[in-house]
């Protein structure tokens, strides 16, 4: 399971090659958005320049993937691209 950004000014970023496994996204939470495909990803605008994703209010660095009961998602400018295949 993932742990949560830090609540002072500076936030701290997971950054991991490994799949981590996270909880269900908490709707009361931060979360980034989850995209489906690639071409989806096509029409995603950076919207503060940063390239991080949230789940369940931890930041994740571009390119970290995490799991879901199975699905596996990685962070693409600063959303999360569900990945075919699941979490092997």
């Amino acid at each position: 399971m993932s742990r949560p950004a830090g609540n002072d000014s500076r936030e701290e970023m997971i950054m991991s090659e490994a799949i981590i496994d996270v909880d269900p996204m908490d709707p009361a939470m931060k979360n980034s958005r989850v995209i489906e495909s690639v071409d989806q990803a096509g029409t995603v605008k950076f919207e503060d320049g940063r390239s991080r994703c949230y789940w369940n209010d931890a930041a994740f660095s571009e390119g970290t993937r995490v799991c879901d009961g199975g699905v596996a998602y990685e962070c693409q400018v600063g959303h999360w691209l569900r990945l075919k295949g699941g979490c092997s």
